[in-house]
């Protein structure tokens, strides 16, 4: 099946890119919410919203990783 070689290329370069940008927003994130107490975090929406959007995108890519386990490398 050689023919979808090409195809799983473009797929691993755009999953790796994906990745790249989850971890991104991961560092930015988390920097905005260590700059806020526990206290601030806990009681502002949009800082509890960023919080979800954290763990969802942390979560993510837990299993990014743990299915293409070379992808931290990409």
């Amino acid at each position: 099946m050689e023919r979808y070689n090409a195809l799983i290329g473009v797929m691993i370069e755009k999953l790796g890119q994906t990745y790249k940008d989850l971890k991104y927003q991961v560092e930015g994130m988390e920097s905005i919410l260590n700059g806020h107490t526990e206290e601030e975090r806990l009681r502002t929406p949009e800082l509890l919203t960023l919080n979800e959007f954290l763990l969802t995108y942390r979560e993510l890519m837990a299993d990014v990783e743990r299915r293409f386990p070379g992808i931290k490398d990409f």
